[in-house]
């Protein structure tokens, strides 16, 4: 089983470069209108059911961290156009899928079926299209994640600064050529279908504005609870400064409290606690490690019995036996 890191302040900008590849790699996505077939990793220990987990939380660094926590319970996960799910040998498998935020910005209405297969999905468009996920799935949870104003202004201009540096190697700017670069699409899609879109409507303009984006920010956290009904809705208040492992374990027991998919809360709150991390940065699972043991175990009998006259061999095994 996966343990937890933490993660600090100083990985911030990792952050909103991993965001910035993360909406590379979907740009080679073909524009689909229905779900694609898919396989679910079994649930990990102590989850018992898998509800729909629908994340309105504006700030990317927590949305990120939910994403990967989820996953690690067993969930297939959609963060903005980043889908995450359990790695064949262990870890996460990383992959992309545009197609939510591509109807959000390109259609009149958001097509939320085509988000069908996810447990989870936050960051944008999420936020800005709740109406309509939860018209396509009346029965999803609603989980608000809410930073302080001041900590996620912070966070999202770094998030922007990313985004704005692939729209401008893409040709996204009013009068710019389109780049026919593989890193912005194919012949069915485009970066810039995207990219000012999913800023200009969730805050009113692609450039950081600190004053007008934190309003935009207060409105609709506002409306978000205003909409959701209260057993619908959990609202979590958060930081993404480093917290101690209590605290990490109490906001992994009030979403399983919310969720109800385990019927142990406190050993899964001990097990799957809510921390902060670089979520490029996960272990191996316990098949990856065997496997890592075994081609470490092979290299070592290779590099000292395979080749018994080789003469770097001999040299080692003579320093070996005079420090031994």
């Amino acid at each position: 089983m996966r343990r937890r890191g933490d993660g600090r302040d100083g990985r911030e900008a990792t952050r909103s470069m991993r965001a910035m590849v993360a909406m590379t790699m979907a740009l080679a996505v073909t524009r689909a209108t229905g779900a694609r077939a898919l396989t679910k990793p079994p649930l990990n220990a102590l989850v018992t059911a898998r509800p729909r987990v629908i994340s309105a939380g504006l700030d990317p660094f927590v949305e990120a961290t939910a994403a990967d926590w989820f996953e690690n319970l067993g969930y297939v996960t959609l963060d903005s156009t980043t889908t995450i799910s359990a790695g064949t040998w262990g870890g996460s498998k990383i992959g992309s899928d545009a197609r939510l935020a591509t109807s959000y910005c390109l259609d009149s209405t958001t097509n939320a079926s085509v988000v069908s297969e996810y447990d989870f999905m936050g960051w944008l468009p999420v936020p800005y299209a709740l109406e309509e996920l939860m018209g396509a799935y009346p029965d999803a949870k609603v989980v608000l994640f809410q930073t302080m104003v001041t900590e996620w202004w912070t966070h999202v201009q770094k998030q922007a600064k990313g985004a704005a540096a692939l729209g401008d190697a893409c040709g996204c700017n009013e009068g710019a050529v389109r780049s026919s670069s593989s890193a912005c699409g194919d012949s069915t899609y485009h970066y810039c279908d995207i990219y000012p879109c999913m800023y200009e409507r969730a805050f009113g303009s692609v450039t950081p504005n600190e004053n007008a984006w934190k309003l935009k920010y207060i409105q609709r956290v506002r409306e978000i609870k205003t909409v959701i009904p209260e057993d619908k809705l959990l609202t979590v208040p958060m930081t993404t400064a480093k917290v101690g492992h209590a605290t990490a374990v109490k906001v992994a027991k009030v979403i399983a409290q919310f969720l109800d998919f385990t019927s142990d809360v406190d050993a899964f709150g001990e097990t799957y606690p809510f921390i902060r991390r670089d979520l490029r940065g996960r272990s191996l699972g316990a098949v990856a490690k065997a496997w890592t043991i075994t081609v470490i175990v092979l290299s070592v009998y290779i590099g000292f019995f395979a080749a018994k006259k080789d003469p770097a061999r001999k040299s080692l095994r003579a320093l070996l036996r005079r420090i031994c």
